[in-house]
This record gives C-alpha cells, structure tokens and sequence, in this order.
C-alpha cells in the first residue's frame, strides 16, 4: 500500500473518531436530558393518576347517589350500567339478568320513543323527553329523561347515558288539576249566574251566562270595562266598596246593580264581587258573581207600586190629583224622565195632558198640552185601544218632539165601559227600553185607574147636587171623630180595594161575556167567593177590639176546614207549597181567632221564603191536657237573640211595607186567650218552625 492511501485512511480514521466522541457528547447530554424528562413525566403520571383516582371516585358517589335514576346503554339499547335508584325503579339488575331499553317502552310511546332516539343519534343529545315506561312489574310511570352519546378519543360514538326522573306523581297532580279546571270550566259554564273575571276595571274572561245576559261575545267583552256595561249614577256606590277591598278593609261585597246590555236596555242585578290576592296582599283579580234579578225586581216593584197607588189614590175623587199620583209612581217605577196623562175630550176630539212628572226634576209639570185625537203615538193607541211599545222612536214617523227626542216610548189606553177615555205615555232616552213587563204593569194600573178616574168624574158631577149633603156629612163627622176615623180605615184601607178588584171582575165578565169559557167564569165566580170571603173575614174581626178579648161564645171548630179556607184566602205563589202532614183536631174557641192565628203564622211563612222551593209544613200532636201544633218553612230564618223580640208590637225584623210587625203579637194573645204557650226553632237561611199549644177544654 502507498504511503498516500495510508496518509488518507489515517486522516479518515482520525475523522471518524472525532466524530464518534462529538455523537458520544450528544449521545450523553440527550440521555440526560431524557432521563430528566423520564423523571418529570413519571412524577405527572403519578399526580394524573391520583387525580383520575380522586375524580373516578367522585363520579362513583355522583353515579351511585345521584336521586334520578341514571343508566349507560350500547348503541343498540343494552344496559350496561346502572345506579341503585335505576334498579330500584325499573326493578331490573343487570348483574343478574340483561335488559334493553325496548322492554321499558310503553306500547302506545313506541313511535315517540324511536323518533327521540333517532335524534339523540343524529344530534348526540335530546332533553325534556316526556313519555311513559313499564317497569319489570308491569307498572306505567311517567318519566322525563335527559339523554346525550358517549364517544371515544377519536370521537366515534360508542354508548349513550340518561337521567330519568320519575314525574309519575307530578303528572297525576297535573292531571288532576287539569280535571278539576275541566270540571270547574263545565261548573261555571253550566252555571245559572253570570260570573266573569276581571283585572283592573278589565274583563278578562267570562261565563256564557253572563255572556247572554248582557248581549255580548266572549270576545267583545274582552275589549269592554266594567264602566262601559255600567251607569255612571251607579259609580259611588261601587266607588266605595272597591275602595274598601283595595285597601285590604274587605275582601267580597255584594250589592244591586244595573248593568247596560249591548242593546241599551237594563239589567238589573245582585252582584257578589270578590278579591283574589297575591302573595302580597295586592287584589290579582276580582271575580263577579251576577245574578239576574230584573224579573223578581220588576214584580217586586209592580205589586209594591200598586199597592202604593192603591193606597194613594184610595179616596182621592180629583181627577187631577189622581193622575198626578199615578204620573208620580209609574215614573219612579219605570226610571223614566217623565209620564204624562191624556184624557180624551170627545166634545173637541183631542187628547189633554192633566199630569205629567219629571222624574229629574222630582216634580210635577203642567204643560196644557193638546194633542189632536190622531196624532202622535198617543193618538194610535187611542184609537186601537191597545197599549205599545216603540223602541226607537227615530224610525217611527208618528212620534212628536216636544221639548227632545227620546227613543223609547211606551203609551197604554186607560178602558173604562169599553171605551177609551185616556192614556198613561212615558218616554226615555235610550233605545229599546222598555219591556213586556211594563206594558203588562202599565195595562194593570190603567185598569185600576180607570175605575178611579171614572168614579173621580162621578163623583165630580155629584158635588153640585150633593153639596147640602156634604155639609151635613161634615156635621156627622166632626160630632162623631173616632167612629168615623174607624170606619175611614176599614172602609177605605180594608174593603176599598176588595170592592174595586170586584168591580173590576165585572167589568172583565160584561166586556168578555160572549169570550169567556165555563171553566174562566167559574174561576171568576170563585174570585168573587173569596172577596166575599175577605170581607167577610174584616167584619168579623171588627166585631172586638183587641186579639186578647173573649166576647163571643165559644163553638166547636174544624181547623182542617179553617186551613183550607185560608188556602183559597192567600196568595200562594207557585214556588211555595204547604203540606198538613196529620188531619188536624175539632177545637173549642172563636173561629174567626183560630183563622187570624194560622193566618198570621202562614202569611209570615210565605212572605218571608226566599228559596227556589218554598215549603211550608204545619203538623200536630195531641197530648194528654193540650193540642200541640208546628208551623214549618224553610225560609230566611231568625236569629236567636230576636226569638223573644218578635212576639213585641210593631217589632218587626225586616223592614218591609207589607210587613206591619203586629202579627206576631196577636199570635201570642190568642194563644195566652187559649192557656197555651208559644216558643220557636230556627236557623238563620235554613228555617223557622213555630210550636205552639192550646188548652183542651
């Protein structure tokens, strides 16, 4: 070999080990540097350990204490974990037998669940999965499950996991409350009062009911107010009373209203409006409950009217004063602005105004108003002899304007002999006003009138004639004050309005001879026995001064026969039934005081019912020395601390016209007249009975 290959090879040999030692330095300095790597990774995979140790831990107490039950399933729907409350739940345990989620399906879920599966799938999670499931026991629960996917580290879904939670009871609860509001819906629905739900004057929802009775929709209500379907006059009243329930002093209130319907008449109405509070105090809603009292108002107040008019034109032969009075309470009766009186002059062929009243200004207006015989609305009813209502008086071209228009108009004749001899006309301001009723009202007091007016003019003319006999009269009267003050009343207050409902029926009877049937003449035959009856029954309770004396001879009277002569006496409205439960005694005594007693214990009954059906029961047993008698209703009741106050004169507890607080006290003489006694059960809104003896002889 030449020295130059062997010059070369030891140049490469020296390169070669010079680089072995820099490979060698490297070498050392990176296992180093790889064993101080080693050493740092170890001491972090110890702490990883320890805190995937600490954080598998905690996820076994959430897992197996979590209160929901909670489940890991493979894609195909095989459990593959469960916590306690799972197993306890659905009864399964997957150590000891295999379960898929299929078998948990309630049949009838079947498409709800695969479509909420298919989502959780498709989107890795679903929540607020309501549905039903059956249990290892066959039992249906509700539940709701929150559900998502489970992937691996390269994201491949692998499992899913849920929390179901057990909403069966909540569900129930749901359920039932959603029953009951249907129920409660179907209550208020069927309801026989109005009731509506308002907020601050608002309605917000209302009954069909309450719908009917004022005209409108569900929906038109709810753009309405309550001051829209109401009076402006009627304000401070209920101005007060919300106030009071604003201010925490109330929280219910009941008071008489009108309301305005969608086509401007009234309905008159009892209104029991209560709060509805929140939490803190404050009025949430206010419920109205309304009761339709407009026909039992408007009877009440034709009978109270009448009787009134009776009273007040009893006596009277002015012709000017008694239509002044009817004027005066057909006005208030009918809430109108005025009534006015014609009274036909056959002589001129006109009709005169000889009353008219205003009820705004609470005074009689003269007018001396004539009116052709053939005008005016008053002119038709004039010469059709039957009474008429106009509920819009712009579309009726026989109305004359006197002072302003006013849309409804109600216009009667007033009969006597058949012919027509005036006309009792009112007028207000609102269309659709008047009623049926009114027209039947007004009808009834032109009857009565025209008995009056007619008897008025006779008595006018008589003046003249009589004059010398009036003086003589005025003597009489003056030598003879109490008598004649007594024989006033009863002639007048007592057998006045028998006479004229008399002379009324054959009135009726020679107007309609050809008209009436058997059975209608022999209904009148037995008005005119009853008023017979009536007066009858005065004159013999003239005949002594005081319940308490003992004048007339005592006789054997049948009481049944007592009771069914009071039967056809009194008013027994339909509503009220009256029921002798034994066949009553023969007893010793004055009749006509043993009809006055049972009299005044079943008028009081009756006036004094105020349910749907009025009963009225009256009982006996007899005991070794006394008969014993029970009066039973089921009306307002009394309250215990007014049992003793009742038998006092002129002690009355309800306050009412036809109620003069004096039988009662009558009752109690008659009865101490007999040596019996007198005591009383009651509760108030449920009934009264009276019990009460009298001596055997």
């Amino acid at each position: 070999m030449s020295q130059d290959k062997i010059d070369i090879l030891e140049r490469a040999l020296k390169r070669e080990k010079a680089a072995r030692k820099i490979a060698e330095k490297i070498l050392e300095d990176k296992s180093r540097e790889l064993y101080s790597i080693s050493e740092e990774l170890k001491e972090t995979n110890l702490k990883l350990e320890e805190l995937l140790k600490e954080k598998s831990s905690q996820l076994k107490g959430v897992f197996e204490n979590i209160n929901d039950s909670y489940l890991i399933m493979d894609l195909t729907g095989n459990v593959l974990k469960m916590n306690e409350t799972a197993v306890a739940f659905f009864g399964y345990d997957i150590s000891k037998e295999k379960l898929n989620v299929v078998n948990l399906i309630y049949p009838e879920d079947n498409i709800y669940a695969f479509e909420s599966f298919n989502e959780l799938y498709k989107t890795g999670a679903f929540s607020n999965y309501t549905a039903r499931i059956l249990t290892k026991e066959k039992e249906v629960k509700w539940v709701q499950i929150n559900a998502s996917l489970i992937y691996d580290k390269k994201g491949k879904k692998i499992a899913a996991q849920g929390i179901i939670r057990n909403i069966t009871a909540s569900k129930k609860t749901t359920e039932l409350i959603e029953e009951q509001k249907k129920e409660l819906d179907v209550i208020v629905e069927n309801s026989s009062l109005g009731i509506a739900l308002t907020q601050h004057g608002n309605f917000l929802k209302t009954n069909s009911v309450f719908q009917n009775f004022l005209g409108y929709s569900e929906d038109e209500f709810l753009e309405l107010t309550i001051k829209d379907v109401s009076f402006k006059e009627d304000y401070p009243q209920s101005k007060k009373y919300l106030e009071e329930m604003i201010s925490g002093e109330i929280d219910h209130f009941v008071l008489d209203k009108r309301y305005k319907r969608k086509n401007g008449s009234i309905l008159w109405a009892k209104a029991n409006v209560n709060a509805v509070r929140d939490s803190f105090g404050e009025i949430k809603y206010q419920v109205a409950l309304v009761e339709d009292v407009t026909l039992d108002r408007e009877r009440t107040l034709i009978i109270d009217m009448i009787n009134d008019l009776a009273k007040s034109i009893l006596g009277k032969d002015n012709v000017y004063e008694i239509a002044w009075e009817v004027t005066q309470k057909i006005a208030k009766y009918l809430d109108s602005k005025d009534c006015v009186i014609y009274l036909v002059n056959d002589k001129n062929n006109t009709l005169e105004q000889i009353a008219s009243y205003n009820l705004q200004l609470n005074k009689e207006m003269v007018k001396n108003y004539v009116l052709p015989i053939d005008k005016g609305i008053v002119g038709s009813v004039v010469k059709s002899g039957k009474g008429e209502i106009v509920n819009d008086t712009s579309k009726d071209g026989r109305y004359i304007i006197e002072d302003e228009r006013r849309f409804s108009e109600i216009s009667v004749p007033i009969i006597s002999e058949g012919k027509v001899i005036g006309v009792i006309d009112s007028e207000h301001i609102n269309k659709n006003y008047y009623r049926e009723e009114h027209l039947k009202a007004l009808e009834n007091i032109a009857s009565l009138v025209s008995i009056q007016l007619k008897s008025a003019i006779n008595i006018k003319e008589r003046k003249i004639i009589e004059l010398k006999n009036i003086k003589l009269l005025n003597q009489l009267e003056k030598s003879n004050d109490q008598l004649h003050e007594y024989a006033h009343i009863v002639s007048h207050d007592l057998k006045s309005p028998l006479r004229s409902i008399d002379a009324l029926v054959s009135w009726i009877k020679s107007d309609n001879e050809d008209q009436l049937d058997k059975a209608t003449l022999e209904n009148f035959d037995l008005i005119g026995t009853t008023l017979e009856t009536m007066e009858k029954l005065i004159s013999n309770v003239l005949e002594y001064s005081s319940a308490g004396s003992d004048t007339n001879e005592k006789e054997d009277v049948d009481l049944n026969i007592t009771l069914n002569d009071l039967r056809k006496i009194l008013f027994i409205p339909e509503n009220i039934s009256i029921s002798i439960l034994k066949k009553l005694p023969i007893v010793k005594g004055d009749k006509t005081k043993y009809q006055q007693l049972f009299q005044n214990f079943l008028s009081n009954a009756i006036k004094f019912s105020d349910k749907e059906v009025g009963i009225i029961e009256v009982d006996y047993s007899e005991k070794k020395t006394f008969h014993q008698f029970s009066i039973k209703d089921n009306g307002i009741g009394i309250e215990k601390k007014y049992h003793d106050k009742i038998f006092q004169v002129f002690h009355s507890l309800n306050k009412r016209e036809d109620s003069t607080g004096i039988g009662l006290s009558i009752v109690r003489k008659i009865i101490d007249l007999n040596e019996g006694d007198i005591w009383l059960e009651s509760e108030p809104n449920k009934g009264t009975t009276f019990y009460f003896t009298i001596k055997k002889d």
